[in-house]
């Protein structure tokens, strides 16, 4: 195919798929069903295990009738020169309204792997090796690894680790692992955690957010999308890096951060076996029971940044602010597992590691309202090149021309990690939605 000239020109290939994996052809022999295809809306998040599209569908043929709701699709998606096949299944038809002999509906679909996910369960006691290694060997019971036909598996090392399922779905199973893991290969006492799960187009990703950041941060060639006008001539060079449309989600709110612990709080850890024995909070010896307090201020430290050397978007230095930072509020409970570090030889190194779950715990939690410190959304020409979890460069100019010169918003401007991608398709045009993260800025505020 021809490489698109015009700022936003995509093309769309919808296809059905047998039993076998085959392209199902119709009555009439046609198997590219993109012209009843009236819109269609993919998305991929750092927050979601998989990726997930809605297709509306405008049916003035009966088409309705050969559908069970439950088919495999094939959407050849194709935007600034690259091309995507995306393989799902449908689990829902909605929307559904008739008008004389013509309907209209939504298909909502998602990966294979999600809908295997809902009758799968992991059951057992998992002995330490690799947090990763537990993710992958879970994954493969959803879905196709490494083969011809399947996905890649993106991990970072993590800790040994070693855990009960109790029945729980895979993806349950997973964002279990994510929330204990942590990383491996660094010397300090309080390692980094959060790490994440989640699936691209490229495929599936098992990585701390500060190893996110880092690759995004150092990532070559980013994409570098500019606030400005549009070029009259429509130059495919310059308006595919255009901002068509730019909103702030969320701005500060000091209430809210201080009611969710965004800045500082405590994170107790008890145990359940001795629950019987205590009413909370308690002093109660017999119950084991640990507290840790938490702030903002001494664990950005240990976290990377997006911006080389940068600093927290708040102003540590005013007074009031200071107040609101070092009054925690918020109180997070977690079951300790205790009896996990009780077989012999491990007593000794129990303190430390019940001291690192809770550490672990209020890390993961700083670390991911950290990155929603900063946040954009912006609408830009589409391009199926970015992933949930790439790194991109904006540049918006402030409001305000000093000495003739537009300078450059000194907090919105710089690198960013895309959170959350949505590509919306609409006849041969698409325009691509990215929800950006940014955890710092270059100079302190003023």
């Amino acid at each position: 195919m021809a490489v698109a000239q015009k700022s936003g020109q995509a093309s769309l290939k919808a296809f059905i798929l047998d039993a076998n994996g085959q392209i199902r052809k119709g009555k009439d022999g046609s198997s590219n069903f993109v012209e009843l295809v009236s819109s269609l809306k993919i998305t991929e998040s750092i927050s979601s295990p998989t990726i997930h599209a809605e297709m509306s569908i405008f049916d003035a043929t009966d088409f309705i009738n050969t559908l069970i709701g439950n088919e495999f699709w094939r959407l050849d998606v194709e935007s600034q020169g690259k091309q995507i096949s995306y393989i799902f299944q449908c689990y829902e038809i909605t929307a559904r309204v008739k008008s004389e002999k013509k309907e209209a509906y939504v298909l909502k679909l998602v990966s294979p792997a999600f809908v295997n996910n809902e009758i799968t369960n992991v059951f057992g006691a998992f002995q330490p090796q690799d947090a990763a290694t537990h993710v992958k060997k879970i994954l493969e019971d959803v879905t196709n690894l490494n083969s011809k036909n399947g996905k890649k598996f993106f991990a970072e090392p993590a800790n040994k680790l070693r855990f009960t399922s109790p029945n729980w779905r895979p993806f349950d199973a997973i964002n279990f692992i994510a929330s204990k893991a942590t990383r491996t290969g660094t010397t300090s006492d309080n390692p980094q955690g959060a790490y994440v799960f989640f699936e691209t187009s490229m495929g599936y990703h098992f990585k701390t957010l500060d190893k996110l950041v880092e690759d995004a941060r150092d990532q070559e060639n980013k994409f570098v999308y500019v606030y400005g006008q549009k070029s009259t001539d429509d130059n495919p060079v310059r308006n595919n890096f255009l901002i068509t449309s730019l909103s702030f989600p969320n701005s500060f709110n000091s209430i809210k951060n201080l009611r969710q612990g965004t800045w500082s709080g405590y994170v107790i850890g008890l145990d359940p076996s001795t629950f019987g024995e205590s009413v909370l909070p308690t002093k109660n010896k017999k119950v084991t029971a640990q507290t840790a307090y938490y702030t903002i201020e001494n664990t950005f430290k240990r976290m990377s940044k997006l911006e080389k050397g940068g600093k927290l978007p708040i102003d540590l230095k005013d007074p009031e602010i200071k107040k609101l930072i070092n009054n925690p509020k918020r109180v997070h409970y977690r079951a300790l597992p205790t009896h996990l570090w009780d077989s012999e030889g491990e007593s000794k190194t129990k303190g430390r590691n019940l001291n690192n779950y809770l550490d672990t715990a209020s890390y993961n939690f700083l670390r991911k309202k950290s990155l929603e410190a900063i946040q954009l959304q912006i609408t830009v020409p589409g391009n199926i090149s970015i992933n949930a979890g790439d790194g991109i460069k904006v540049e918006i100019p402030r409001m305000q021309v000093k000495r003739k010169k537009a300078e450059l918003d000194k907090v919105y401007s710089g690198t960013y990690l895309v959170g959350g991608i949505e590509h919306y398709y609409r006849v041969s045009e698409m325009k691509t939605t990215l929800h950006l993260l940014k955890d710092s800025i270059k100079v302190a505020p003023k």
